[in-house]
């Protein structure tokens, strides 16, 4: 699909939102499309699930609880970060080290925000990284917060190797994960970047899965395993600190 294609694309997915339920015609004169490209973008949105005919009308579209869900998700990253900066500006300051907050994706987690330490041998990963669960303290503490179902499909299908260190033996895993579960806080040696070590927690408000995850990352010559209890435990605190507080933010529905 060509640039152009997918900018009609998404003209397209926002005139029906705005317009639902929106017929062809109609769309066709609000966007200055031909009918034909706008038919074809009907279609592949059909297709890939972000549109639905509404009702028994093939001629009128709506769109889906997918498009809500991305909105949705978008929304509550701008208010995890926000809940969460004060409290990883306060852990960065405690431990002198890069903080990472993170957010799950599938079977990857994402970086959506970074706090630099201010040693000049330091870990640095862009935003938007996206690393899998596996191989990452933040992925690691999301993946032991997940029902066991689902631990048990990623075992089967996403064990792929980043570094000599990267565990891919799903027993060992499954050890680690209880390990994870009994300290919360989960610990990452080298498995996703030689030389780097990690410590990351879960953040999970009550009733809910985890949202998101942080997590204290250095070179190993600084974060020493003596060092490992006492960052966990801070780790671990500022992560349910965070949980508290985004669920005290939530406002109930009358």
């Amino acid at each position: 699909m060509s640039m152009q294609s997918v900018k009609n694309a998404l003209r397209v997915l926002e005139a029906v939102a705005e317009n639902q339920p929106a017929g062809l015609s109609d769309l066709t004169q609000r966007l200055g499309l031909p009918k034909t490209t706008v038919q074809r973008c009907l279609t592949t949105l059909h297709e890939a699930g972000w549109i639905k005919p509404a009702g028994h009308e093939l001629r009128r579209w709506t769109i889906t609880g997918r498009a809500f869900s991305v909105g949705s998700q978008a929304a509550n990253d701008r208010d995890l970060r926000s809940v969460a900066l004060p409290l990883l500006s306060e852990l960065q300051a405690a431990t002198g080290e890069t903080v990472h907050l993170m957010v799950p994706d599938g079977n990857e987690v994402v970086l959506i925000e970074r706090l630099d330490s201010a040693h000049q041998l330091r870990t640095f990963y862009s935003l938007g990284l996206r690393s899998p669960l596996h191989a990452t303290s933040n992925g690691k503490a999301v993946l032991a917060a997940m029902p066991d179902d689902d631990v048990a499909d990623y075992l089967a299908k996403y064990l792929s190797r980043l570094t000599d260190r990267t565990i891919v033996d799903p027993d060992a895993l499954l050890a680690q994960l209880e390990t994870i579960r009994g300290q919360g806080y989960a610990v990452n040696e080298e498995e996703h970047q030689p030389g780097i070590v990690a410590i990351g927690a879960a953040i999970c408000p009550p009733g809910t899965g985890a949202v998101g995850s942080l997590s204290v990352s250095a070179p190993k010559v600084r974060l020493t395993r003596n060092r490992y209890a006492t960052v966990g435990r801070q780790v671990r605190d500022t992560a349910s600190r965070i949980a508290q507080q985004l669920s005290a933010s939530v406002v109930p529905l009358p």
